[in-house]
């Protein structure tokens, strides 16, 4: 049943004819002339009448607001009302004469659709349809669509299409054919008309040729059939491929890749393939170029369609499934080999400088397709699922370790695809419809459901520590991946003798224009990996020892050609990705003299900042390959650059428009890669060349540096008891370095320069409790017990797996807080107990809220046995007893717990916000970490600040304004509401000259 024609548009209220489920005032309103009162809105009216009124308005403004809240209305009102009331509105809107307005509608035609199918938007493909509903699609609403998409704006024309392709989905499959594939089939017969076409024809088969390809990938919900494929739009779009319009052409092409992966193997050999090849030969250079780009979608539709036709293979036995499998594989591969390998080598050595660039540019993704990512699967029953690309680009389930993702981090490492293969993930895109593939999943919301206490306790952990231990799990499962499913020994020789030599050439072109050769430098850089993944350590070196293609590519990119400079962009991009190359050479490759060489002046003496950067984020991936020796001689330099003036050095130095936050984020990162990197090497090396590094990045000026390295306390601490385990130092000086671990936190974070003079032997100042220094670096204090708490608690709950041999269920890969040996345990808690909870329980009596509120959050989360000690449980139950008792901010405390118990409060990149009360609003900016630290990267601490007032000059001003003095009787816990670091109380006034320096503090962030 071909779509019926769209009748004439009526309008039913002009006509005096009552629109059903609309009062009579409102279709008297629509029917009436324009008066100046329309001009405005009526808000009062009910929801359903109101768009009826203005989707028929004379006023072109008011009908595009409420068509697009055709949408909602209908899921407001439900299907009956939709029917009987909207429905009527759309003839009249389909012929709008503003396009703006046609476009909308298009777009609003498809969830319209669906609340008529099934009474709500959010459906699946396998929900009932309603029979009344199915009726109208089918005989009105898809004759609309049918009149939007020949209209004359392309806009409009995009908008309708992207309907009819996810309509397609909720077409019962024997209506498809005549329906929906009806509707391209037309567009691509249609034929210029010279009277008054005016080139639309030529533009009704362009998107003809794109409705056939997101028509063609549909083949994966069983919607399109091969058969259907190969009877109605194989047909249709070669027709497209021999247009004597270019542009026509070049859809075509774009459209191939998606019609040849729901195509029959037979059909790919002897007719796409063949048209495709011709096509590489088209008169235009522009259908050329479009034929080099569409390489890399071609090359992984060949090898996705063994997988997607398995189903439909009619073997009598398992066997005989796997058998002809691997049978369709070996011929598409050959394909593949045979056919797309010369059209890029044809393509390479054009004559058209713009067909040969454009190949330049996807010649390293084409290589890298060559990787056998569809050998994913294990058994016919994988390949079934259709997952196979899709599971590999974001990480194999059977493979992956853990994912930021899944605890709530957002989007971490990426899978082989996003680190190896680039363009992958556009290019699963690109053959599956993005709209269809949103709209009939039917996976269940993610949600916040940990199936072990082991996995709460890891989204406690920052998110750069995640991020690493994810990366860490993709790389290990790259190698895996590789050493299970080697490429095909035929692909990489055809892909040497014809590929390689071009891809090589790319790091020396010579074009004659300089920004066209950096431009292809960074093609190479880019895919360099990828490319390194399929060829493997022989691609770097020969087995009789030769220089292998791709070393010669890596020390031509980095070092140039001719003394040429070498782009910052190829150096930024390498240094990006020298770990994971270093990875799959391995550590004997990596060690060679002259790739340590180019490590050490080309990355990290590097004067560009981005380029050591990109170094140090992934430093301690990389130097995880080297052996102890050649390891152990990279700190002292180490040591030398972060010190230096480049990293450290630079937050000394004054600028005017950036004053001591000079290249932070550099900072940051030494401070997210230092827990890692303490773990590879001695106590006594960490001591003397890490451990300085971490005073100086805890008196950071940006708050956000001092709390990330705050996590590498635990882990420095940790290696001090290693050294005693490994027998590199003795006891004594165990105790000592820790000791002056302690003592220099105590000093540094909670003693003032007055109370230094009064302390004791042991460090403790004879107040009653901390009230020196700035109040943030006592949360800082907090922070640093809470983490070496999580570690305890960490290695106790390891222990506890292991005891009841469920060590092989934990998701989590190793990282700085895990696997902690009895003695590591033991010395973190004795130092726990009796140095840094001491100090930390003196604070419950501070005076400033934030600090209080830091304090019972770090004590939630130490291990049972010290959580039950009767002082700590004492402190704790005080302290949660006085939150309760804050006007109104009950329930914010107890909110404030649950997200401490689930890593709400020490993660990074906390998503979840709640309205704390104003008096903690009040305490400080920089104390926001605690609640959640998506805020706070680009602040800077006010405290550090030369030109901030101290709290006592804040308080004697606010004091003079106010007209009152200090009561020398007024308690400490009175005091606090004076409140510190200037910031502004309810009903208290602020001095021009804090404005003056808050207002210094945001324009040395907007410089930022």
């Amino acid at each position: 049943m071909a779509p019926q024609a769209p009748s004439t548009p009526t309008n039913n209220a002009a006509n005096g004819v009552p629109i059903e489920g609309v009062s009579g005032e409102a279709n008297a309103a629509v029917a009436a002339p324009l008066r100046f009162e329309d001009l405005t809105i009526d808000d009062d009216l009910p929801l359903l009448e109101r768009v009826v009124r203005y989707c028929r308005s004379g006023i072109a403004l008011q009908r595009l607001v409420h068509v697009k809240m055709l949408a909602e209305t209908a899921d407001a009102v439900g299907a009956n009302a939709t029917i009987q009331s909207l429905t009527s509105l759309l003839p009249p809107l389909v012929n709008d004469p503003e396009s703006i307005i046609r476009q909308h509608l298009a777009s609003q035609l498809l969830p319209l659709s669906l609340t008529c199918l099934y009474n709500s938007q959010k459906v699946t493909t396998r929900s009932p349809h309603n029979e009344r509903g199915y009726k109208l699609l089918t005989t009105t609403l898809l004759a609309h669509l049918h009149t939007l998409i020949t209209d004359h704006d392309v806009d409009v024309r995009r908008a309708a299409s992207d309907s009819i392709s996810v309509l397609a989905l909720h077409i019962s499959p024997e209506d498809v054919p005549s329906l929906i594939l009806s509707i391209p089939i037309r567009l691509a017969a249609k034929k210029e008309n010279t009277t008054d076409d005016n080139g639309l024809a030529e533009e009704l088969r362009i998107t003809s040729a794109n409705l056939l390809g997101e028509l063609a990938a549909l083949h994966d919900v069983k919607q399109v059939l091969p058969k259907l494929v190969s009877k109605y739009i194989t047909p249709s779009l070669l027709s497209l491929c021999q247009d004597p319009n270019f542009r026509v052409r070049r859809s075509a092409v774009q459209a191939l890749p998606r019609v040849l992966g729901g195509s029959h193997p037979q059909d790919v050999e002897q007719k796409l393939l063949p048209a495709f090849c011709q096509l590489a030969s088209d008169d235009m250079y522009r259908v050329r170029k479009s034929v080099g780009e569409c390489l890399v979608d071609m090359s992984r539709s060949l090898m996705l369609l063994p997988a997607r036709m398995v189903s439909a293979l009619s073997a009598s036995s398992k066997e005989d499934e796997e058998r002809e499998l691997e049978i369709l594989k070996e011929k598409m591969m050959e394909l593949r080999r045979n056919t797309l390998v010369p059209v890029a080598t044809q393509l390479l050595n054009e004559t058209n400088k713009f067909v040969r660039h454009g190949m330049m540019q996807f010649l390293g993704p084409f290589i890298a397709s060559f990787y056998p990512l569809e050998r994913s699967f294990k058994n016919v029953q994988d390949a079934k699922s259709g997952e196979s690309l899709s599971g590999i680009l974001g990480m194999p389930q059977e493979e992956s370790g853990s994912s930021p993702t899944s605890s709530g981090g957002g989007g971490g490492g990426g899978g082989l695809g996003a680190q190896f293969f680039p363009h992958a993930n556009g290019m699963v895109s690109r053959l599956n419809s993005a709209t269809a593939v949103a709209l009939t999943d039917d996976s269940p919301p993610d949600t916040m459901d940990y199936t072990s206490a082991m996995e709460k306790l890891h989204t406690l952990l920052p998110i750069f520590v995640q991020t690493y231990q994810y990366n860490t799990a993709n790389i290990a499962a790259i190698l895996r991946h590789r050493a299970l499913h080697p490429p095909s020994a035929k692909d990489i020789k055809a892909v040497e003798q014809h590929l390689i030599p071009q891809f090589v050439h790319l790091a020396n072109v010579n074009s004659g224009d300089d920004n066209i050769n950096a431009e292809m430098c960074v093609y190479c850089a880019y895919s360099f990996p990828a490319v390194v993944l399929l060829l493997g350590k022989d691609g770097w070196k020969k087995p009789n020892g030769e220089t292998g293609p791709l070393k010669e590519c890596f020390f031509l990119l980095i070092n140039g050609t001719n003394g040429d400079v070498v782009p910052l962009p190829v150096k930024r991009c390498l240094a990006s990705s020298l770990h994971t190359v270093a990875h799959i050479l391995g550590s004997s490759m990596i060690s060679e003299s002259d790739f340590l060489k180019v490590f050490e002046e080309q990355f990290l003496r590097d004067e560009d900042e981005t380029v050591r950067l990109n170094v140090i984020r992934n430093l301690a991936s990389f130097l995880s390959l080297l052996p102890g020796n050649v390891r152990k001689s990279y700190l002292p330099i180490i040591h030398e650059i972060v010190m230096g003036d480049a990293v450290l050095g630079a937050s000394k130095r004054r600028s005017v428009t950036n004053p001591a936050i000079l290249n932070w984020r550099q900072r940051d990162v030494v401070a997210q890669s230092l827990p890692h990197i303490i773990l590879l090497f001695p106590a006594l090396d960490v001591h003397a060349y890490l451990w300085p590094i971490i005073q100086m990045l805890l008196k950071d000026s940006v708050s956000l540096v001092r709390e990330d390295v705050e996590w590498s306390i635990p882990t420095l601490l940790r290696n001090y008891a290693n050294g005693v385990v490994e027998r590199d130092v003795e006891d004594a000086w165990c105790n000592d370095a820790s000791s002056e671990v302690t003592e220099w936190l105590n000093q540094t974070l909670l003693v003032s320069e007055e109370e230094g003079k009064m302390t004791s032997k042991r460090g403790y100042p004879s107040s009653r409790y901390y009230s020196g220094g700035s109040f943030s670096k006592r949360q800082g204090f907090c922070r640093i017990c809470a983490a070496i708490a999580l570690a305890l608690q960490l290695a106790h709950q390891e222990h506890e797996m292991k005891t009841n041999e469920e060590k092989e269920k934990a998701t989590m890969s190793k990282n700085p807080f895990c696997d902690l040996s009895i003695e590591e345990y033991k010395h973190l808690k004795q130092l726990l107990i009796s140095e840094m909870l001491p100090r930390a329980l003196s604070m419950k009596d501070d005076r400033v809220t934030n600090v209080r509120l830091t304090l019972v959050k770090s004590l939630r989360v130490m291990p049972e046995d010290i959580r039950n000690m009767r002082h700590v449980s004492t402190v704790v139950r005080t302290l949660e007893e006085e939150a309760h008792t804050w006007e109104g901010d009950g329930d914010y405390f107890d909110e404030t717990m649950e997200m401490a118990s689930t890593g709400g409060y020490y993660n990074n990149n906390s998503n979840t916000t709640t309205a704390a009360p104003q008096h903690v609003k009040n305490a400080n900016d920089s104390s926001r970490y605690v609640g959640g630290t998506a805020n706070i990267k680009n602040r800077v601490s006010s405290e550090q600040n030369p030109a901030s007032i101290t709290v006592k000059g804040i308080e004697a001003k606010q004091q003079k304004q106010s007209g009152t003095k200090e009561n020398p009787n007024l308690g400490e816990r009175d005091k606090s509401e004076i409140v510190p670091s200037g910031i502004k109380k309810e009903g208290s006034n602020v001095s021009s000259e804090k404005r003056v320096v808050r207002n210094k503090e945001d324009r040395s962030m907007a410089s930022i």
